[in-house]
């Protein structure tokens, strides 16, 4: 089975680089140069956050998008911003029966992915892994939890092929019914995490070990939550704050993507996170203060930084 992750940052790297582990033939895509050319030279280091050790994977890697060309799937990883521009690009590519993945933050990439490619190509997921970026071929895995694929067309027998090689690259993973519910509580964990540890620059569990980061978790979960009640979206958990706290810690030693991208003074995906929840209120004629505030504050500091 022929894979293409198309960007392969932290989470396209692991994606990756487990799945050659397996035995699949996994291309790894990114512009970033420095990235491809060592993990083409020298493998991809993978560090488990658990126990330090550190497994070499080498799947292969390039910067250029016909290196992907049979691919029986790609698996998205790029950053949300990036969506329409990679979805435009490889979508002349991507064969006829090839179906395209959605594992990235955020409200939006599936809508896209699906007027690009057609929903009979199209899935969207979600996963509760979590790995940090540490340099030019090596990452960390940082979080570990189950992964939710579905269909676009809810035709999900397409997914069995890739459903066995996650699991055989050793990412428990299930196909589910619903694609709004996956992503929607997905959105409610991004929400509640991301943004503050960027702001208050710390890790997910660093988040618990404070009354007034917790407070801030609760508001910005129980907005999230009072919107997607609103659009009649039903959420996998019936605790969505506990949820969001046992992410967090269970996750502890992960640096957030949105963390990560403050490190490296890059656009983050605040506007398909929190701004995605301001949004969504505002249609529905609903408040969400606190979630509209930490928007606010994380495109003022992209501001300074520009």
């Amino acid at each position: 089975m022929k894979i293409g992750i198309v960007g392969s940052g932290a989470m396209g790297s692991l994606f990756g680089g487990r799945l050659a582990l397996s035995g699949c033939d996994v291309v790894l895509y990114d512009i970033s140069r420095e990235h491809v050319e060592k993990v083409a030279a020298e493998g991809l280091e993978i560090e488990d956050s658990a126990t330090g050790e550190v497994t070499v994977a080498r799947p292969r890697a390039s910067t250029d998008p016909r290196a992907t060309d049979g691919a029986d799937v790609l698996i998205i990883f790029v950053k949300s911003t990036a969506t329409e521009e990679a979805a435009s690009q490889f979508a002349a590519r991507a064969g006829k029966d090839a179906i395209v993945l959605t594992l990235q933050n955020g409200l939006g990439n599936e809508e896209i992915l699906s007027r690009h490619f057609g929903p009979e190509r199209t899935a969207a997921g979600v996963t509760s892994h979590g790995a940090t970026f540490l340099g030019p071929g090596r990452i960390r895995h940082a979080g570990r939890g189950p992964t939710h694929i579905c269909m676009s067309d809810g035709r999900n027998s397409k997914l069995a092929r890739l459903c066995t090689a996650l699991v055989e690259a050793g990412f428990e993973t299930h196909v589910s019914a619903d694609v709004a519910s996956l992503v929607w509580s997905k959105l409610v964990i991004n929400v509640g995490i991301n943004a503050l540890t960027a702001i208050t620059n710390q890790r997910n569990g660093g988040l618990l070990e404070s009354d007034d980061t917790r407070a801030i978790m609760a508001d910005l979960v129980a907005e999230a939550v009072a919107v997607a009640r609103a659009r009649g979206v039903s959420l996998t958990h019936a605790d969505p704050l506990a949820v969001v706290y046992n992410v967090a810690r269970t996750t502890g030693d992960n640096r957030s993507s949105m963390l990560q991208d403050f490190d490296r003074h890059r656009a983050s995906e605040i506007e398909v996170m929190n701004g995605a929840i301001v949004r969504e209120a505002a249609r529905a004629g609903i408040p969400a203060p606190v979630n509209a505030t930490i928007t606010r504050l994380v495109r003022a500091l992209e501001k300074a930084w520009a």
